[in-house]
């Protein structure tokens, strides 16, 4: 019968206190292999840590996902109908540049309100809305935007 080598977990080798928690493994390999074998090593977490793996990471009050929603459907209308050539789609588009550019914030939903409510510097948005704007435009055919205009 052959002898299979042990491993045993141990505080001192044969050569002075070990490094690693696991007998046999030698010093000049020990932080590859105590880096293997912490896979074994159970995890320590406490409920509440456990708990915040099944919950949603982005918790929003129904005001806020409201919010969010009106937000996210301007910006759509903004950039999907940028060059749009019906007239239906072309007044969506205007109206959200109309609503993103709009400095006043009196009224609860106001492109302002909405940002400081959501936490997004407005400002940082509006510029780079317009800014995309510019490109999109630019790269439509001379052609097309005659027709756009003229349409």
């Amino acid at each position: 019968m052959i002898a299979k080598p042990t491993i045993g977990a141990h505080a001192f080798s044969k050569d002075g206190p070990s490094r690693s928690w696991v007998r046999g493994v030698s010093q000049l390999h020990s932080n590859f292999e105590e880096k293997a074998l912490a896979v074994f090593q159970p995890d320590i977490l406490v409920g509440t840590q456990y708990l915040a793996t099944y919950r949603r990471r982005f918790y929003l009050d129904p005001e806020r996902v409201l919010m969010l929603a009106v937000l996210e459907d301007a910006v759509v209308c903004f950039q999907e109908y940028v060059n749009a050539r019906c007239k239906r789609k072309r007044l969506l588009h205007e109206e959200a540049e109309q609503w993103i550019l709009e400095e006043d914030s009196s009224y609860l939903f106001s492109f302002g309100n909405i940002c400081d409510t959501l936490g997004f510097e407005a400002s940082y948005l509006r510029q780079g809305l317009l800014r995309w704007k510019r490109i999109a435009v630019k790269a439509i055919p001379a052609t097309d935007q005659r027709k756009s205009v003229a349409g």
